[in-house]
């Protein structure tokens, strides 16, 4: 199986498409290889990313890892942790901490950091759209926030080791991705990925694919780690050094991740 961002990952960082990359979603379906996005994107944004890719039913894995969401078709379900009913399609296992409780925290560490956060909640939804290329039917999507609070900080000068430490102390996390900083519970990409691969059966082989430092307990939680270079080209110095036996691949974006998942395909069994 494959477990995947999408944001500079599976699509493109500006235009959100996957055009390069459908290929390459087309052999996994021939081969029977499940895609499971692990993204910061909202659960209602990966169902419509998931619909418009065709990406057969498989775990949704939400906001960094905060929640895990399973199609009625998965054939088992997590043991040993509550499942919460979805309507008729699927059931949710929630892994991290609700928007509101997050949102209180936020003061928090900006108090303690000495700097002005501002999250995503309190901007317009023309600022959100200018700010991520989103069309406002999707940037709706984007700011319906459950397990997580992304915001911006006044000035970049603060290390996100301190940011994390600083949420730390409130029993909370917090990553970055291609654009913003997200304020979650305290879980990751890496606990959510780890559920799922629970219910797989054993000796099953997992792809991971990423480009940020939010990626890297995805990639530390499969068995091959790919490393998606940034739009300039480049692969993300953090993860690069966090991940020295990854391998990276030749483009950024799609194009990127279909060449690495077509030869990943070829080397495994699945698509022998």
């Amino acid at each position: 199986m494959i477990f995947t961002d999408l944001d500079g990952t599976l699509i493109d960082h500006h235009t959100y498409a996957a055009g390069p990359a459908l290929a390459a979603l087309d052999a996994c379906r021939a081969a029977g290889v499940a895609i499971v996005p692990c993204s910061s994107k909202t659960l209602a944004e990966m169902r419509a990313l998931a619909r418009d890719l065709a990406l057969a039913p498989a775990p949704l894995l939400v906001e960094n890892g905060s929640m895990a969401w399973f199609p009625s078709t998965w054939p088992v379900l997590p043991t040993g942790i509550e499942t919460l009913p979805d309507g008729p399609d699927g059931c949710r296992v929630v892994l991290g901490t609700g928007a509101d409780a997050l949102r209180a925290v936020l003061p928090r560490v900006a108090r303690r950091v000495g700097r002005t956060l501002r999250p995503l909640a309190d901007m317009s939804l023309d600022e959100v759209v200018a700010r991520t290329g989103l069309s406002p039917g999707v940037a709706s999507l984007a700011m319906a926030r459950e397990y997580s609070q992304p915001f911006l900080m006044d000035q970049d000068d603060v290390a996100l080791a301190t940011l994390d430490g600083a949420a730390r102390e409130a029993g909370a996390r917090i990553t970055r991705g291609g654009r913003f900083f997200h304020l979650v519970g305290p879980t990751d990409k890496g606990a959510a990925v780890a559920l799922v691969r629970a219910t797989c059966r054993a000796g099953h082989r997992a792809l991971g694919l990423g480009d940020a430092p939010n990626d890297l307990p995805l990639l530390h939680a499969v068995d091959d780690a790919v490393i998606v270079p940034r739009p300039d080209g480049s692969p993300h110095p953090d993860v690069v050094r966090a991940l020295p036996g990854a391998r990276v691949a030749p483009h950024p974006g799609p194009a990127g991740w279909g060449a690495m998942v077509l030869d990943w395909l070829a080397r495994t069994s699945a698509w022998r």
